[in-house]
């Protein structure tokens, strides 16, 4: 395992995500998989307000306890959507509050050493969020900050404002980032492209790439082909474009006597400038387990272009 300390102190390059943990993913099954990241040297974990209504960090929470896990790194998000109320923001002081306190206290902490605000509210100044998330750092609740599917350029409008002020900025950046390419975004998701990488790398900003394996996709379709992959999938990365680059990740994959699943998360950690720390995620245990046994995997400059399409 390769490890930074971007995060303020020794972070695995390889996050465990906890999206469903409570909720589709059973307590003692959760349990086993983060037992098995921090046995294979991972000592970050991803999680949010939002994941399995809170469930999940209180799963979190009760697994730093009962393993006395003190080294490990647990960064949550705040600011979602309200899922009754439609896709409305949240960025403001009121809700950003709320969320921040319902986590401290499902993860039975008193701060959160790192935070992410889940989604961005362009019709609010950055001035005005830097402000905001400052004073939660003043109040001792969060030690960093960080933005969650928020463009570069916003990212740096944010930054610019902090340093001229005097202020903490936003320390990393965590968006859609994956090998494939993408046939259409979300509303209200930002992925990588040329420019966000570019601006990442003039900035040397660390980057969490969440649906780091693309849902599964290249995994699915080189060892099982099309009709394994769902709907879903065939509808966002389905294309040739994609298949070839599925064909790019077998030729690694039996290079280096990996899993494509484990090249892809070896890919991301052997990015440099700037750092990339993908999450990776699973519903079986050996599926963490085969992801990360690309931890240590040197992918070479060259062989990243391939992979990702990108000027890197």
């Amino acid at each position: 395992m390769r490890y930074s300390d971007s995060f303020g102190r020794k972070s695995s390059r390889i996050l465990l995500g906890t999206a469903y943990f409570g909720d589709g993913i059973t307590k003692e099954d959760a349990f086993l998989m983060m037992d098995k990241f921090r046995e294979m040297g991972g000592t970050h974990i991803d999680t949010a307000r939002l994941y399995a209504d809170g469930k999940a960090e209180e799963v979190v929470g009760e697994w730093i306890r009962s393993r006395n896990a003190k080294e490990m790194i647990v960064s949550t998000k705040g600011g979602y959507y309200d899922m009754d109320l439609g896709e409305n923001p949240r960025i403001n002081r009121t809700d950003i509050s709320f969320d921040l306190e319902q986590s401290l206290q499902a993860l039975k902490t008193d701060a959160v050493e790192f935070y992410w605000l889940h989604r961005d509210d362009e019709n609010m100044s950055v001035e005005e969020i830097v402000n905001m998330m400052n004073d939660l750092v003043k109040s001792g609740k969060i030690l960093k900050f960080g933005a969650s599917n928020w463009t570069a350029k916003r990212i740096e409008m944010a930054n610019k404002y902090a340093k001229n002020n005097g202020l903490m900025g936003f320390s990393a950046s965590q968006i859609r980032f994956n090998p494939a390419y993408c046939l259409g975004e979300r509303t209200g998701l930002v992925g990588m492209d040329d420019n966000q990488f570019r601006f990442y790398k003039e900035n040397n900003m660390p980057v969490v790439a969440y649906s780091s394996q693309a849902k599964g996709f290249f995994s699915k379709l080189a060892e099982q082909g099309e009709n394994a992959l769902s709907e879903k999938a065939k509808k966002r990365y389905f294309c040739q474009e994609n298949i070839n680059r599925t064909e790019v990740l077998k030729r690694l994959s039996q290079k280096y006597n990996r899993s494509i699943a484990a090249i892809i998360c070896g890919a991301f950690s052997s990015f440099e400038v700037p750092e990339v720390f993908p999450v990776i995620g699973g519903s079986k245990l050996e599926q963490i387990e085969q992801s990360l046994t690309g931890a240590d995997v040197k992918i070479d400059q060259s062989e990243l272009v391939e992979i990702f399409k990108m000027e890197i």
